[in-house]
């Protein structure tokens, strides 16, 4: 069980990278790992336990107060003893952490939604458990690089690591003696993208020098129930370019990540084993005030994988929650966010390596 305390950060990259290096006590058995100067692993073999969400939007001020009941304390009630119950936890920040800002976009466009959450609301991030945020979503630049600058702060400030943006670019924590590695890509010009190979490349395999576990996320993929399947190829959401995902995950495994998982498309996609590890193409929403829970829209998965030393997926598993309303996620005795991604797995991924039972248990066929 992980407890949060002060978190001394160093800024160790260049100026095109931001890393944060902190320390969390409690009693996760990550392995003993030390790696050689080319960043070969060499450590004594144990299991990581990886909790990962989709989205969370805490409630918005823009552009009128939508925010949750009782200061949004309830929020994670349901979830946090097993996001806090990982060695580490990361998930998605859909919108900035800022007390004021200027709006980017035009709020008469039927596209046109922009979400400010109050900065108070980082606690409820830091409650739950949450190690990293990656912050590379259409969302982040909202409020202008005002937006970005406070978001970031905001989250350093409170202990956690935060990745995405080109003057953001990783994240780097020691918890319980692993140094864990963290970083996001979008499909934003003013994040790191899923397009740029070179930069994917190159942000990847340094983390692999430097770190024990490299854990990707990445916002991408079209929108909505009717793209729920992961296609071939490069997908479009209106005019605008959402990437390759397929490409992505791999090339960022074979670039040295141990674990990738994704979200943007607002709703469960397939998993796959890839080289023995593990990819999610879409962890959907996960608490979302505010937006939409309809359908698929209102699964809220939380994925908890364990990998070994190598960060190869030993086993794991989906837990189902759903999104009534503006609560956040509750549990769902009917497990449908697991049986979905199971359905879309077996559909979508040919050489399928993976089972998952209708509790969401995953395990290698």
């Amino acid at each position: 069980m992980k407890s949060l305390y002060s978190v001394a950060i160093v800024i160790i990259l260049s100026l095109a990278a931001c890393s944060n290096m902190g320390n969390n006590s409690g009693t996760g058995s990550g392995p003993d790992t030390t790696q050689t100067q080319n960043g070969a692993r060499q450590r004594i073999v144990d299991t990581i336990s990886i909790a990962m969400t989709g989205d969370v939007m805490l409630g918005s001020k823009y552009p009128r107060p939508c925010l949750p009941p009782n200061e949004g304390k309830e929020i994670f009630i349901d979830c946090d003893s097993l996001i806090k119950g990982a060695d580490v936890a990361c998930g998605n920040l859909e919108g900035v952490l800022a007390d004021s800002g200027r709006l980017r976009k035009s709020l008469h466009s039927k596209l046109a939604f922009s979400f400010m959450m109050p900065t108070a609301s980082v606690q409820l991030l830091v409650d739950a458990g949450f190690d990293f945020m990656g912050i590379a979503n259409n969302h982040i630049f909202d409020f202008w690089d005002e937006g970005i600058a406070s978001t970031i702060k905001t989250l350093k400030d409170a202990g956690i690591g935060v990745a995405g943006t080109k003057d953001c670019e990783t994240s780097i924590r020691d918890i319980n003696g692993v140094k864990y590695g963290f970083c996001a890509f979008g499909h934003e010009d003013y994040s790191l993208k899923t397009m740029d190979t070179v930069t994917v490349k190159r942000v990847v395999q340094q983390l692999r020098k430097d770190v024990d576990i490299v854990i990707v996320c990445f916002h991408g993929g079209a929108e909505g129930v009717a793209k729920r399947h992961v296609p071939y190829g490069t997908e479009y959401f209106y005019s605008w370019n959402r990437g390759d995902v397929r490409q992505f995950a791999h090339l960022a495994i074979d670039c040295g990540a141990d674990i990738v998982y994704g979200h943007g498309p607002h709703v469960p996609r397939a998993m796959e084993l890839y080289k023995d590890h593990l990819i999610a193409y879409s962890l959907g929403n996960f608490a979302t005030i505010g937006m939409g829970t309809a359908g698929a829209v209102g699964y809220a998965p939380l994925l908890i994988a364990r990998i070994d030393g190598d960060g190869k997926f030993v086993d794991g598993k989906i837990h189902s929650f759903i999104q009534p309303g503006k609560i956040g996620p509750r549990f769902d005795s009917r497990n449908r966010a697991a049986q979905d991604i199971w359905a879309l797995t077996q559909e979508d991924i040919k050489d399928n390596k993976l089972n998952i039972a209708d509790d969401g248990t995953i395990t290698r066929k």
